[in-house]
Parts: C-alpha cells; sequence; structure tokens
C-alpha cells in the first residue's frame, strides 16, 4: 500500500509518502549455487520474506521560495531491509529479522539568475545526509545478498543549470 500527499500553498510546498508492504515467497528457481543446502531445503518447504521487503518506507519534504531563493528540506525513512536470523541453536532462518531502521536528512538551496541577454542561470546547492547517519542499507546476509551495502555519507553537492 502506498499513501501521498502534497500540498502547495503559495511560495510554500511540501510532500509526504508512506509505504507499507510485505512480500513472501518460496522456492529458489535460478542460480541455486549461491545457497547453502540448507536454505534450499527450508525455502523449498516454507515462505520466507523476499529479500527487498522493507516493512515501512516513507519521505517527505518542505521547501520555500525566499527573495528569490528556494530553500529545501527533506528525509527518508526506511525499516530495513531482509537479512538472515541467527536462533539460538546456531541455525539460521533465510531472510527471518531486518537490518536496523534509517533516517536520512537532506537540505537544499537554489537561487535562478536572470539576465536580459539570454536565459536564467540557476544556481544549485545541496547537502546529502545532513547528519552524517552511518546506516546500513543490507547487511550481506540473507537469500540472495551476499555482500553489506552503506546509505551515503555526507555530500556537499553543487550545480550550475543556464537556458540559453
Amino acid at each position: 500500500m502506498e499513501f501521498t500527499a502534497n500540498y502547495a500553498p503559495g511560495n510554500f510546498s511540501s510532500y509526504g509518502n508512506l509505504s507499507i508492504q510485505a512480500a513472501h515467497g518460496k522456492q529458489i528457481e535460478s542460480s541455486q549455487f549461491n545457497f547453502t543446502q540448507e536454505d534450499l531445503n527450508y525455502i523449498a518447504n516454507n515462505y520466507i520474506h523476499l529479500d527487498h521487503e522493507g516493512r515501512v518506507a516513507a519521505s517527505g519534504g518542505v521547501s520555500y521560495a525566499w527573495l528569490g531563493t528556494r530553500y529545501s528540506a527533506d528525509f527518508i525513512f526506511n525499516t530495513g531491509l531482509r537479512q538472515s536470523l541467527t536462533l539460538p541453536d546456531g541455525s539460521t532462518l533465510p531472510n527471518g529479522d531486518h537490518t536496523p531502521s534509517y533516517t536520512q536528512v537532506n537540505f537544499g538551496a537554489s537561487h535562478e539568475f536572470h539576465f536580459a541577454s539570454s536565459g536564467p542561470l540557476t544556481l544549485q546547492l545541496a547537502v546529502v545526509n545532513v547528519f552524517d547517519k552511518i546506516y546500513v542499507i543490507r547487511s550481506g546476509t540473507g537469500i540472495g545478498v551476499f555482500a553489506p551495502q552503506y546509505g551515503q555519507r555526507r555530500g556537499l553537492f553543487g550545480g550550475l543549470a543556464w537556458e540559453f
């Protein structure tokens, strides 16, 4: 399920998105050589969560134009993708757990300069992952996931766009 909303009166705009999902499957159809026999046996007889199932995801943002400059802030939230769960007896439940939840916040600004002889020149600046939150997108365990992957660290990006 997905829900979305937008609101834009005057110089202010905002949006929000929320999605909730559940994805299960059983049987490995291809690339079986990538999996242990124990995992293949378990998945042949049991439904498991699929590797890209993030139970809840949300994003939202606001922007405001003031004196020719648009300032913005947005965020993303995810409950985390699937990973294997190690049981007390040492066995694993394929995709039985998920990575920790995370939230990332971004800021931005853009200004449009107008010239009589050409189109506008837009200068943009963005700070991604403002709080430098270190988070795991996938842990490298679980079905179909063989290496850990992390979210982007803080980054400062700039851009120019000129319409001729």
